[in-house]
């Protein structure tokens, strides 16, 4: 897990422990399930994204933000990056900045990995 600058919290994983994550987060966040929808949303069509990410030369997948869910708080993720390799596919998730880093370390602990916070002026 990454703390990039402006206090971003930065995770990276395969498909299957995202979902894995998503279904904690659900519990864990009930007032910000739009955010988890279009994320579940985008993970489950992998590849229909990553290529219009490619075709429009994106890195990231921004979420999109009712401004009454920033105003209230109900905001989770600010942008995703589809990360394809030879064989894997992963998602990097960039989760908001007022979102508390325990949080995000409690809910992966929870589901079995093993936690390192790097922090990162990049």
């Amino acid at each position: 897990m990454k703390v990039l600058l402006g206090n971003y919290k930065y995770v990276e994983l395969h498909l299957a422990d995202a979902l894995k994550l998503l279904g904690m987060l659900e519990e864990k966040f009930p007032n910000k399930i739009k955010d988890i929808s279009e994320v579940r949303r985008i993970i489950e069509n992998f590849d229909v994204f990553y290529d219009i990410a490619k075709r429009k030369f994106k890195d990231y997948i921004l979420i999109p933000h009712e401004p009454s869910d920033m105003l209230l708080g109900r905001v989770l993720f600010d942008k995703v990056k589809l990360i394809r390799t030879s064989n894997t596919k992963k998602i990097g998730l960039f989760f908001d900045k007022n979102i508390k880093l325990k949080d995000i370390v409690e809910a992966l602990k929870s589901l079995g990995f093993e936690v390192n916070v790097i922090e990162s002026s990049i």
